[in-house]
């Protein structure tokens, strides 16, 4: 841990908000405060601690997102909202297929269908953790989005080590009727067309449909004839809201639908030795080299459609009888998986994927929030939950593989690696059971106490798990995978693991003044056993410890300039035990633990109204990730670099008013981030990192009509950065390096209409 010192940092932070605080307050004269006033920020409410609160109330680090932001930074999925959020990366482990969210060098590297991540994904505060409910997971018709960061569990369903992430979709309004309806064209083919109806159906009763729809041509160009492009979008979602808001009861229904069948992302495989025009030996040793090929092109000869269905419904209930609030959460989710890889990306039968699983999970959250005059408070509750996954995976192994001129049909039986498919499938249920308790005291009128505890108890069951092989497609010009011609060394095994584990915070906050939060905290995070779901020979089938995280965080939210500038920043330093990651080795795959890491950083978030016409938000992250204890095959990593932690990374959001009149609004809106060099596994190859890199997007939105009407015209990665969002080492078997790139420039014009 040698990238920069903590203290001094912790010591600069809280001297430079309080004197900046002062100073600033000390300048405002009457005149001044007269201008500002008209320039004061709208207050952020959020419910990142289970109650409306303002942001800067809050003593932890949130950050939000509201529903005019998401418009115009044109999020589609929900691995693009890392990018106006400080220490918050997205590793791209299966494309945009998974979500794997990492937060402040906490993140997940497993992407077998099977996991569950260290950051928690809530939708209206239902867990969506396993692969094929995440996958399914939309951003259409939301209020906000919150983002947690720091270990959660005494306030959340689901114990997490890294974070929270909360989509929080818009509400029935209960008032009249009113909706939009919104459609767009851009490059690549892209049409979409999404919209919302709201209703009120009888006094205290209304009702909300929204639903949306994407489609493109792949943004990726297939250069072999009559083959289609990869990385397309083509997804739908629907949901229906029904609310209920009686004098003590208020209560929500949502069914929900979603789909998508588009072709898979399109892998990068790029030669590990010189290349073909150097003298190497190609991708997978067959001669064929990507010499003439770019960035975003590929002589894909396997594009298949990737298949995602999420079906679900939530009931919410809130009641409220006295000094309290009773809050029920009853969920149910159906999410189904299916992506077909073509990893070699060649012309030839190298290798090749398929990823199957079906999740089926409950859950029930039921607590009790205090709402007493006096100086304690609380919420206490009981979560549980239950999630059976049905699992499988599909390697297709050199069904063509050359002589260095052509490639050749070969034969399992003959070689038992020369075309082969490897096989398994196995059961999985996790269920979990948890009491938690979250309490305020407030010492003085300034000063409060936060104490709070959870217990959980895990238990994961792994049924039938057997491995076998055959034949494969395309080996001898076979049309489908031939039968089973023996067992791998797994046949039906079954294995349980139970946990258990007492996790909580500490903390303490100061109002200084009423624009300026100053707060320190202690918190430990927690996230449960797992087995590999990639394990096809007997020494691959691994099961890992609960990773166990001590966190310790200092911070200030700070109102500045009559309201006009808001700054708040937070530093943090954890310890880090038992990683669990996913690494590869000579064409096996082993889900193990880290022993120790120790992670130190800081963040900064500034919104500012800079004039009448000009809003800034920025936000910086620094961030020290490193193991200091593992040990893998002979080969001592401390010291190395945690994967997805980059040193630095920075974001910055202008709207700019251009012009503005009673019949015509103009504003421009400009997104950016950039993010510094990062590793992507734990042994930090400099072949397979991503060098730093930054995204910039514009927009500019024309508004007519009281905003009845609005025209917007927006490009996406403006200067065509090329970039990796995941990478991994395949040189032993193919000679390859793995990528999955980042979208190329996309830009086009949509149209909304408000009534």
């Amino acid at each position: 841990m040698n990238t920069f010192s903590l203290t001094p940092i912790v010591i600069g932070l809280a001297i430079a908000s309080l004197t900046f605080h002062s100073v600033a307050a000390e300048n405002d004269t009457s005149n001044e405060a007269e201008e500002t006033s008209e320039l004061t920020l709208e207050k952020i409410q959020v419910t990142a601690q289970k109650k409306v609160q303002n942001i800067q109330t809050v003593p932890v680090s949130v950050i939000a997102l509201s529903a005019n932001e998401l418009s115009n930074l044109k999020m589609r999925n929900t691995q693009e909202i890392v990018a106006q959020a400080p220490n918050v990366q997205m590793l791209g482990s299966n494309g945009d297929a998974q979500l794997v969210l990492g937060m402040r060098g906490v993140t997940q590297s497993d992407y077998s269908p099977n996991g569950s991540g260290a950051v928690a994904l809530y939708v209206d505060e239902v867990y969506m953790g396993a692969t094929p409910l995440s996958s399914g997971v939309q951003l259409f018709d939301v209020e906000r989005i919150e983002m947690l960061l720091g270990p959660q569990g005494t306030l959340y369903g689901k114990n997490t080590t890294g974070g929270a992430a909360n989509i929080m979709t818009t509400k029935p309004k209960m008032d009249g009727t009113s909706g939009y309806m919104d459609v767009g064209l851009g490059n690549f083919g892209y049409k979409t067309f999404s919209g919302a109806i709201d209703t009120e159906l009888a006094e205290n009763w209304g009702a909300r449909f929204a639903f949306t729809s994407s489609k493109n041509d792949g943004f990726v160009d297939n250069k072999i004839p009559n083959t289609e492009n990869p990385s397309q979008i083509d997804e739908q979602a629907l949901r229906f809201s029904l609310a209920y808001e009686g004098d003590d009861l208020n209560a929500i229904f949502r069914v929900h639908k979603s789909r998508s069948r588009a072709n898979h992302s399109s892998i990068l495989l790029l030669e590990a030795d010189e290349g073909t025009e150097n003298g190497g030996v190609g991708i997978g040793f067959t001669g064929y080299g990507r010499d003439d090929l770019g960035f975003h092109e590929t002589e894909s000869n396997r594009v298949e459609e990737k298949e995602f269905d999420l079906t679900g419904a939530n009931l919410t209930l809130n009641y409220d009888i006295n000094n309290y609030t009773l809050t029920s959460i009853t969920s149910y989710d159906n999410g189904e998986y299916f992506v077909p890889e073509d990893p070699d990306g060649s012309p030839y039968h190298l290798l090749e994927d398929d990823f199957l699983a079906q999740t089926k999970q409950f859950t029930q959250d039921i607590r009790v929030s205090s709402n007493f005059n006096g100086a304690f408070n609380y919420i206490a509750g009981l979560y549980y939950s239950r999630d059976t996954t049905d699992g499988e995976t599909r390697y297709r192994w050199l069904a063509d593989f050359g002589d260095g001129t052509q490639p050749l049909a070969n034969t399992c039986e003959d070689t038992f690696f020369y075309g082969c498919y490897y096989s398994n499938s196995y059961k999985q249920t996790r269920t979990t059971k948890a009491a938690y308790i979250h309490s305020t005291y407030d010492v003085t009128d300034d000063i409060s106490l936060t104490l709070g505890l959870r217990h959980t108890k895990d238990s994961i069951e792994i049924e039938d798990y057997t491995s076998w092989y055959g034949e494969a497609q395309n080996s001898f010009e076979q049309t489908i995978d031939g039968p089973t011609l023996g067992n791998l060394g797994l046949d039906g095994i079954n294995e349980k693991i139970n946990d258990s584990d007492t996790s909580g915070k500490l903390g303490v906050d100061w109002a200084v003044s009423k624009d300026l939060l100053v707060y320190g905290s202690y918190s430990t995070g927690y996230r449960g056993s797992a087995f590999n779901g990639f394990a096809f020979a007997p020494e691959e089938f691994t099961s890992v410890k609960p990773e166990e995280l001590a966190a310790w965080e200092f911070g200030f939210k700070s109102t500045l300039q009559q309201g006009r500038t808001r700054l708040n920043g937070a530093v943090f330093r954890y310890t880090y035990e038992n990683q669990q990651f996913l690494i590869f080795d000579g064409g096996l795959q082993f889900l193990l633990n880290a022993g120790e890491s120790e992670i130190q950083g800081l963040e900064l978030q500034l919104t500012t109204q800079a004039t009448k016409d000009l809003t800034i938000n920025a936000g910086i992250g620094l961030l020290d990730a490193e193991y200091v204890e593992l040990n893998y095959a002979g080969i001592d990593l401390s010291g190395n670099t945690l994967p997805s932690a980059p040193e630095v990374n920075f974001n910055l959001m202008l709207d700019y008013d251009v012009w503005q009149s009673d019949s015509l609004w103009v504003q421009l809106h400009y997104d950016g981030s950039y993010i510094s060099k990062q590793y992507f596994e734990p042994f930090n190859d400099d072949r397979l990192d991503q060098p730093g890199y930054s995204v910039h997007n514009l927009r500019l939105n024309f508004t007519f009509e009281n905003e009845q009407h609005k025209v917007g015209l927006y490009v996406k990665n403006l200067t065509d950065e090329e970039y990796a969002t995941y990478s991994v080492d395949l040189t032993a078997d193919w000679n390859g390096l793995f990528f999955f790139r980042g979208a190329p420039r996309t830009f086009g014009v949509d149209y909304k209409y408000t009534f």
